[in-house]
């Protein structure tokens, strides 16, 4: 399966960025049918995070469970690497990944990299023969990016607000994600992005 490869703009500044993906249970809120399984020590104490990811593409659904490291960690550069893999066990679909990030500078805001070499076996694999995996990664990186958006924008406005009379006003509740990937609506996004663009295509 090919890299995949995405990247998006906050309206934040890069080390506020940074210090938010360094806090994995936070991104995890973050990312749509995703479920945080808390975290213990692994080798050198790197931690160990475990998960289940719950995705429906049509007629094939999964739930991974699997665990996740960050062997790779650049402070300076603002980068690091994530190696995760999962076993859906009632269909017997397996993936793992390694996925690189790194957040730069773009103007007052911030620009977020990332790069996925995604393996997939099983009855998902044949999903990411078609590409629909690529264009499946392409909206849920979409989805992420606006609750990472929304998710700062609140605890921005929280810290502005801090020192003033209102501080003893509740803070704003994060903003929900999907509990489950449906690829169901996903699928029919993707569909309609591809049936304009053949259009397109043929217009000229």
């Amino acid at each position: 399966m090919p890299e995949i490869t995405q990247s998006f703009d906050i309206d934040q500044p890069p080390e506020l960025v940074w210090r938010f993906f360094q806090d994995v249970p936070r991104v995890v809120t973050c990312m749509p049918g995703l479920e945080y399984g808390g975290a213990r020590d692994g080798e050198a104490g790197a931690e160990i995070h475990a998960g289940k990811v719950r995705i429906k593409l049509g007629p094939v659904s999964a739930a991974f469970e699997g665990e996740a490291t960050i062997p790779e960690t650049d402070e300076a550069a603002r980068s690091a690497r994530i190696e995760g893999k999962g076993i859906d066990k009632r269909g017997g679909s397996r993936a793992s990944a390694t996925v690189d990030y790194k957040i730069t500078e773009n103007g007052a805001a911030s620009r977020v990299e990332i790069k996925a070499d995604i393996k997939l076996s099983g009855a998902l694999a044949q999903m990411g023969r078609t590409g629909i995996v690529q264009d499946v990664a392409a909206q849920i990186t979409e989805q992420f990016a606006e609750s990472l958006r929304a998710t700062l924008a609140a605890e921005a406005a929280a810290t502005e607000t801090g020192d003033s009379a209102s501080a003893s006003e509740p803070a704003p509740p994060p903003p929900t994600v999907p509990a489950e990937i449906r690829g169901d609506a996903l699928l029919l996004k993707i569909i309609w992005r591809r049936i304009k663009a053949l259009f397109g295509f043929a217009g000229r």
